[in-house]
């Protein structure tokens, strides 16, 4: 149960004023690290906590952060959410979420509504504003996963290796005996897609296939429909003779694998898949999926750390930070071979 102490009790308990004791906790002006130390020693003693509607009144901005996410019901997205909310309120940060359901409008609406609440600062999970937006808006913001056409002054992006990723999932594929690979992922010029087609560039050129040997199917939307759709107007069609795709996302393998179940095309044995996200109904499908797994930890834990850094006007801090990605070997891609759940 939350402690009823004050204030004015954590002040004569330490033996300092009660202006020292809020300095301490807004982390603002003048006192020693003696004194910091005392007090918070005694808050963490009392389980205090400042009543942070008062305190934001008072200063004009609340302790809380926006999180704007593309579409809250993919569970990468979920994933990141969590690690984000949890590390904020290690930090004693509450949070907004706005999810904009890959629409920049959307985005950019909600973006501003933000702002409106007094929000002290923002991560983007989505990628939709353009410059303008960003100067109205002015606030601390860290960019996570996605980044924007072009990156504001003073603003931090936090990805994974995309590139590598693509990269691994392709040469995966190769390694596995696959010639002719098709890479399924986003029409919108999303930054996270685009170096993962990179990847998937690099890995087939690597292994001595040309331009005319790179095989791409664009999506208007990544879910699962959209893939299903798209794989079974192909394979309806006759011109499908892949043994090989890369999803750059997990829902669109899946949707890749539902559309070859429903042709009696077998993975692995004919058509091998790998996934990207390593989100759990993965490891559960009736094949499981090869996928390529994000650090998702790593990634809620940066973002944060760049954002408290930026709001403690730490201009010297690193803008730009790339977490490693490997490989879940599963059997739609090695069969047998592979343990059925990693």
């Amino acid at each position: 149960m939350k402690s009823t102490v004050s204030i004015k009790d954590i002040a004569k308990e330490c033996g300092v004023s009660i202006a020292t004791v809020s300095r301490v906790i807004n982390k603002t002006g003048r006192y020693s690290k003696e004194t910091e130390d005392k007090v918070m020693e005694i808050i963490r003693s009392h389980n205090y906590s400042p009543n942070q509607i008062a305190k934001g009144l008072r200063v004009q901005k609340m302790d809380n952060v926006g999180i704007i996410l593309p579409d809250i019901t993919n569970e990468y997205f979920n994933k990141l959410v969590y690690e984000l909310e949890t590390n904020l309120f290690r930090e004693g940060y509450a949070s907004f979420l706005c999810n904009t359901s890959e629409n920049p409008e959307i985005e950019r609406q909600r973006t501003r509504m933000m702002a409106t609440q007094n929000v002290c600062g923002l991560i983007f999970l989505t990628s939709g504003l353009n410059e303008k937006d960003f100067e109205e808006i002015n606030l601390p913001s860290v960019f996570l996963d996605r980044l924007p056409a072009r990156l504001p002054a003073g603003c931090s992006l936090i990805s994974s290796d995309n590139i590598q990723g693509g990269y691994l999932a392709t040469k995966e594929l190769l390694d596995q005996g696959c010639r002719k690979i098709l890479i399924l992922t986003s029409e919108e010029p999303v930054t996270s897609y685009i170096d993962r087609y990179k990847g998937y560039c690099r890995a087939m050129e690597e292994a001595g296939f040309g331009p005319e040997h790179l095989h791409k199917l664009e999506l208007k939307s990544l879910h699962y429909y959209e893939a299903h759709q798209a794989m079974m107007e192909l394979l309806d069609s006759g011109s499908f003779d892949y043994d090989g795709i890369f999803a750059a996302s997990d829902w669109l393998a899946i949707g890749c694998f539902r559309a070859l179940e429903e042709h009696d095309i077998p993975v692995p044995e004919r058509v091998k898949i790998v996934g990207y996200d390593d989100i759990s109904i993965t490891a559960f499908n009736k094949v499981p999926i090869t996928t390529i797994h994000q650090q998702v930890a790593e990634l809620g834990r940066y973002a944060v750390q760049q954002l408290m850094q930026t709001l403690k006007g730490d201009t010297q801090s690193k803008q730009t930070i790339q977490v490693p990605v490997y490989l879940v070997p599963r059997a739609s891609t090695r069969g047998d071979r592979a343990q059925k759940y990693i």
